[in-house]
């Protein structure tokens, strides 16, 4: 059900490795989603406090650390259904 929202279409992007000058090296694909711009205070990976600025609602796994759109994900929220499966997982960039 959730797929017929996924509307949009973003980059994501997933780091793989460096390069010989210790820059981060990216594998980059689009992926459908439904990112919504909207503020809201979470705790990082690293138990920070901080504000973020959009979600991102896609079916595509996706890490703490990878960028949708040139943003960072900073946190990962899944939503269960009755049954005990995940249904979709919101990233917050």
């Amino acid at each position: 059900m959730l797929e017929n929202y996924l509307t949009m279409i973003a980059t994501h992007k997933v780091r793989i490795g460096e390069n010989d000058y210790n820059e981060p090296l990216f594998e980059e694909n689009q992926i459908k989603c439904r990112l919504v711009e909207k503020f809201k205070q979470v705790t990082n990976d690293k138990g920070d406090i901080v504000i973020t600025s959009s979600v991102i609602q896609c079916l595509e796994p996706i890490r703490v650390g990878d960028y949708i759109n040139n943003m960072k994900v900073i946190a990962v929220n899944s939503m269960t259904t009755l049954e005990g499966t995940i249904g979709y997982r919101g990233y917050l960039l």
